[in-house]
């Protein structure tokens, strides 16, 4: 089984492409997850269902959010306890 983590985005967001690949680098080590990246630029419906009022967003599988830029030690410390939770 899968768990999506979605990560919402925007071109002008400066802290987008280092957490994006942070992102596909810790979900690339781990099979149970994926990863779905969405542009709030092209995709508004989206990111209004999921009521996105900042960026970058990860939300995890477990409705946990993850808002504005963070380091890769903490995104991993989130994913990490995500995952313990899970198993």
């Amino acid at each position: 089984m899968s768990l999506q983590i979605i990560f919402f985005t925007s071109p002008t967001c400066s802290w987008c492409p280092y957490l994006e690949g942070v992102l596909r680098n810790i979900i690339g080590n781990a099979k149970e997850l994926s990863l779905e990246v969405i542009d709030v630029t092209e995709n508004v419906e989206k990111a209004e269902e999921y009521h996105i009022v900042a960026i970058p967003t990860i939300i995890l599988p477990n409705n946990q959010r993850i808002i504005g830029s963070v380091d890769e030690a903490f995104l991993r410390k989130q994913m990490d306890q995500f995952l313990i939770m899970m198993s």
